[in-house]
């Protein structure tokens, strides 16, 4: 068996050894040791396993494996920081998946990607490669080995669904999470990677009031900031409810910075439950990015209605989102509400009057 893989050894010395090998030996491992492929590596490790129902996997990790008997479940509330950047972690001894619960559909991820974990461990082959690396090149690779395995198990995909990614990214995203047991945020990752090299799109997951939940790039162009309203969004949301959207995003997509990236082409498709949109936008030119501008903030206070330049301010409000007027260091939710004035006597209107609808006249 090979000795040494994945940057212990160059290419081009890993490939002379493997020469001087029995035959019998290369059995397609070494090369997977060689290209440290995540994908390949992953797909080689699904063929391999005989132990689980992989249809079964796909449709209900968690009722799968605690069946098995080959490993135990524990389900824990507190999360133990190991690095793995998941809902939980594995133990080889005795081989136990502890899982922190989020969604089920979060889970289902996590407890593939632990089982990755279990199963490269434990492989006769692929076990003792990753032994041989150094620490920082073997969690990274069984790292994306195991994203790689969950993915495949929850998300199988055909060559279809690549066409169809590369033309419509947006509705192959919306159709996954229909015929999946994955998150949101797992489709959208699962089709940014089925992207033609070379694709300029960015990808996003929003709820219907326009907040981003999840986003990507595969070009130059930053992904949409999560956690952060886009106004465009939430037209695109609305629109998608009676169909399909494909269309020119004059509403640009705006950063935390006050920046605004425009001269972009959106197609939005809602997920089944109606409650999230899945979004894909690439620039209007072909093989161009979008167009960087940086609007003028208006301040909202009544008494000030200054216009000013995003560097100007100190920064967004942690509430309301907008920027500080640098001139009365007042944002969207210290303004004052404008008063209504009496057209006749010119006071305005008291908290009682503007509820009563009634007002006397001085």
């Amino acid at each position: 068996m090979m000795a040494t893989i994945c940057g212990s050894l160059s290419c081009a010395t890993q490939s002379d050894a493997l020469a001087e090998m029995p035959g019998d030996t290369l059995d397609g491992w070494e090369e997977l040791g060689i290209t440290c492929d995540p994908a390949a590596i992953a797909a080689r490790l699904i063929a391999e396993c005989t132990t689980f129902n992989l249809s079964a996997l796909a449709s209900d990790p968690l009722e799968t494996l605690s069946g098995s008997g080959v490993l135990r479940i524990e389900i824990e509330q507190g999360l133990v920081n190991t690095g793995c950047g998941g809902g939980g972690y594995y133990r080889p001894s005795p081989p136990t998946i502890h899982l922190h619960p989020a969604t089920s559909r979060r889970d289902n991820f996590t407890l593939l990607h632990e089982l990755g974990h279990h199963l490269q461990q434990t492989h006769d082959q692929w076990g003792f490669m990753l032994i041989d690396m150094d620490d920082g090149g073997r969690l990274k690779i069984e790292e994306q080995v195991s994203d790689q395995f969950a993915a495949q198990i929850l998300m199988p995909v055909g060559e279809g669904d690549f066409h169809d990614a590369s033309l419509h990214p947006a509705d192959v995203m919306s159709g996954l999470f229909a015929r999946s047991e994955a998150s949101r945020s797992a489709v959208m990752t699962r089709v940014r990677e089925m992207l033609p090299r070379g694709s300029r799109w960015l990808l996003a997951v929003a709820d219907v009031d326009g907040i981003v939940i999840s986003s990507a790039s595969s070009y130059t162009d930053p992904q949409p900031p999560r956690g952060f309203l886009q106004e465009g969004f939430t037209r695109v949301a609305n629109e998608a409810m009676d169909s399909a959207v494909r269309r020119e995003f004059h509403e640009g997509i705006e950063y935390r910075t006050g920046a605004l990236l425009d001269d972009l082409w959106v197609e939005g498709a809602l997920d089944y439950e109606e409650r999230y949109v899945f979004l894909a936008l690439r620039p209007t030119t072909v093989d161009g990015s979008g167009t960087w501008t940086y609007p003028l903030q208006e301040c909202s206070n009544p008494a000030c209605e200054a216009t000013f330049h995003t560097r100007q301010s100190s920064g967004r409000c942690e509430s309301c989102q907008a920027f500080k007027c640098p001139h009365c260091n007042r944002c969207t939710c210290t303004a004052p509400e404008t008063p209504t004035v009496c057209d006749s006597c010119f006071i305005e209107y008291s908290r009682a009057e503007m509820a009563s609808g009634t007002h006397e006249c001085w």
